[in-house]
């Protein structure tokens, strides 16, 4: 295992760990638990951008709108019982000409996307603590769905990661 690897799942732990002693209860009817309604974004906010611009742009938390697809390559993007999850950067349009596996087979795009940072999407109680239900249930998500979120922006430079504490997201 890379130590790019090592210490983004570190990373992840330590931030995903921070809500893992409750449980909210989830009904298995399929209904999202009361006050999801308030994450889920009906428009999608104008201009967002990438992990990559966040972090080059980020000196301190900023209000922003970030893109990408929900995914953590080797590893799962979502922890079980907890409301956070990780994007990855897309590939950029114009290069890739609308063709969705160009990624995968251009090594510039593969480099580019390896090298961009990850973000990490949480949502966040009235208390300031990562909700603990599933922000597949909460938000009725699943990994590989391209997501616009908005909400306050950090950097976190020792594991290449931006961190996002959620007002709303828009799925794609």
């Amino acid at each position: 295992m890379s130590i790019t690897k090592l210490i983004c799942l570190i990373a992840c732990g330590v931030i995903f760990a921070a809500g893992c002693d409750r449980k909210e209860s989830v009904t298995n009817s399929g209904t999202r638990p009361a006050g999801a309604a308030k994450y889920i974004l009906t428009t999608e906010p104008a201009d967002p951008q990438t992990p990559t611009e966040v972090k080059e742009s980020v000196t301190e938390p900023a209000l922003v709108a970030i893109t990408g697809r929900i995914d953590a390559g080797d590893v799962e993007p979502f922890q079980d019982g907890v409301a956070s999850f990780l994007i990855s950067q897309l590939p950029e349009g114009d290069h890739a000409e609308g063709d969705p596996d160009h990624a995968d087979n251009c090594p510039f795009c593969k480099r580019k996307l390896k090298n961009a940072p990850k973000a990490l999407v949480r949502i966040l109680d009235d208390s300031g603590e990562v909700m603990t239900v599933d922000a597949r249930q909460l938000l009725g998500i699943a990994k590989g769905d391209v997501v616009v979120v908005r909400g306050s922006a950090t950097y976190l430079e020792p594991v290449n990661t931006v961190q996002i504490d959620a007002e709303g997201i828009f799925v794609r």
